[in-house]
């Protein structure tokens, strides 16, 4: 079977980038380009639903907060959006993972809480924030974020780099262009801020494409542990 990234290749990848990944600053993360086949990223960019074809999107509108559209109804994306997913679930890719991070029996999340396709458009925007950090279904810790973008020819006056932001989120550290076929892959912890906060300066009927996925473990280090919260966005949750 071809899965729509290189088993082989990926795992190389990891093992090199290891060392690297662990020690990035804010907190561990690591940014890959070209990361799927190139036959592939072509299928999954052409087949990326926009409004108003397709209507299966949550709405997520907190003013000054995020404003983006995000959908994860299996049962009504496109095909090869959802052998994406699948695959991003698969084996070979949690262990690719866990070869990378170093995290043991991560957990890839059937359900796809708060992941799916991400759409984003004109005047859109995802504040600085830590993500929640417990998935009620699994009953596990959210340690990994996947975040693949799928954006052809997207110029850097539109905006939308993710931010990545120091650990007290009082400054940012690396912002990260959006562009097509690139992968940014980092740990989730109650202090691992990020987002992308400036709103996109693109043209009506333009989004900011991405494919997210999160991963779980049924334990983590007691450093990391708080209690289970929810998304917390600085200027509202913390300063």
């Amino acid at each position: 079977m071809d899965f729509i990234f290189d088993p082989q290749r990926l795992m190389a990848l990891a093992h090199t980038a290891a060392p690297a990944y662990a020690g990035a600053e804010p907190f561990p993360h690591a940014v890959f380009d070209d990361f799927l086949r190139p036959e592939a990223a072509a299928i999954l960019a052409h087949a990326f639903p926009t409004p108003p074809q397709y209507t299966g999107w949550d709405r997520y509108a907190a003013a000054g907060f995020e404003m983006k559209l995000a959908s994860a109804d299996e049962t009504r994306l496109p095909a090869a959006i959802v052998r994406a997913l699948h695959e991003f679930n698969s084996g070979p890719f949690v262990r690719f993972l866990e070869a990378l991070t170093g995290i043991p029996g991560l957990l890839p999340d059937p359900h796809l809480l708060g992941g799916g396709a991400h759409l984003v458009g004109r005047g859109g925007h995802l504040g600085v924030h830590a993500d929640f950090n417990w998935h009620p279904g699994l009953q596990a810790h959210r340690r990994i974020n996947v975040l693949l973008y799928l954006n052809r020819d997207w110029p850097a006056d539109w905006g939308g780099e993710l931010e990545l932001w120091s650990t007290d989120a009082g400054r940012r550290v690396r912002s990260i262009a959006p562009i097509f076929n690139r992968a940014v892959i980092f740990n989730t912890r109650s202090d691992t801020f990020h987002g992308h906060p400036a709103p996109l300066a693109c043209p009506e009927g333009e989004y900011r494409r991405s494919l997210a996925l999160y991963y779980y473990s049924a334990d983590r280090p007691e450093e990391e542990k708080r209690a289970p919260h929810s998304t917390r966005y600085k200027g509202l949750h913390l300063p």
